[in-house]
Parts: C-alpha cells; structure tokens; sequence
C-alpha cells in the first residue's frame, strides 16, 4: 500500500498571502487537492501544515494532520515530517497542495505503475513538463530522511537510475505559484468533478 503524503507548510511568497486558502468557486484552493485524494484507499492519507486552518481542514476530511514547527527549515521539512509520521509503507507518494485540477484517472495511472514494479519512482509528466505527485519506494526513505533545506527530491531523482515516467494531462501539472496562475484558473473552462 501506498501512503499520501500532502505538504501545505509553505509561505506563499510568490502570492502575497496563503493561496491554499484562496477562494475558487467557493472552496479553498487545498480542498480540491484533499478531496480529489480523499477518493482513493491510501494506507494512510497525512498532511503535513503550519496552518490551524488547514488543520481544521484536513480533520474535516479524516485526514492525519501532522503540524510543521519549523516551516522556515523549508520543503525538506514537510517531506521528512510527513515520512517519520507514516506507517510503514511500500511507498511514498508526494502531493503539493496547490493544484486544484488534478486529475483522478492520472492519480490511478500513477498509482497502477507504481505496482507494477515497486522500486521505481514515478514521475507525471505532460510533452516536456514534469511535476507532482511524484511515488518514491521505501527503499528510498533514508535517503528522503537526509533531505536538508528548501530542496525536494530532485537529488534523488538525479542519482537513481529507476524512474519511469507517466504521460498526464496538462490540468494535473497546472499548478498556483502567483497571482496570474490564479487568474489563469478562473479563465479556465474546466469543470471539477
């Protein structure tokens, strides 16, 4: 079984404020993340935040909530915080909590790979772009425990030579860095389901 881990300790800085908390159609940007994950059988479902509200969140939604002390530590923090509170697991899969149009056939797509063969990582990909969620196997957990900073697990990635990659759909890549991504959502005719 495959744990999900969600990181949303980040600060916004591009944005100006907390986009996860942002309001599209109605919802905060992060509950479309957790409810399009909520519809899969994880082995265990944890988000690693900063935030009370998206505490208050994510127990909305029976998900673990695991709190960052030390979200200035960077990207490497939540992804440790998010592995040490996990059961054991075969795998890892990462979502960021900012993209609200992930799509659930590319989660199942690259869940059913992932199972295949469990010693790949698993990247989504879409003509030249790469993004998240991305599956590390467990064999990788010390390695993702040594992680220091605001890096992720690109050095990772770089080193192993077990990768396969996943075609995606442009929406599951779109992710909310600034203002303009946000108002390039709105423009957006996609309806989420």
């Amino acid at each position: 079984m495959i744990s999900a881990i969600i990181m949303a300790s980040g600060f916004s800085r591009r944005m100006g404020k907390n986009k996860l908390l942002m309001k599209y159609n109605d919802k905060f940007l992060i509950e479309y993340t957790l409810d399009t994950i909520s519809k899969f059988d994880f082995k265990e479902k944890i988000i690693v935040t900063q935030y009370e509200k998206i505490k208050e969140i994510g127990e909305s939604l029976n998900f673990k909530v695991v709190i960052n002390k030390q979200p200035n530590n960077g990207i490497s923090e939540s992804i440790k915080l998010g592995i040490k509170n996990c059961d054991k697991s075969e795998g890892y899969m990462f979502f960021v909590s900012d993209q609200p149009l992930l799509d659930k056939n590319d989660i199942e797509k690259l869940i059913k790979e992932f199972e295949k063969d469990k010693s790949f990582i698993i990247i989504p990909k879409y003509k030249e772009s790469f993004g998240n969620p991305v599956i590390y196997p467990k064999k990788y957990k010390e390695q993702i425990l040594n992680l220091e900073g605001d890096k992720g697990g690109k050095s990772i990635i770089k080193s192993s030579d077990k990768i396969k990659y996943v075609n995606v759909c442009e929406n599951t890549l779109f992710d909310i860095d600034n203002i303009n991504d946000f108002n390039n959502l709105i423009k957006r005719e996609t309806k989420y389901e």
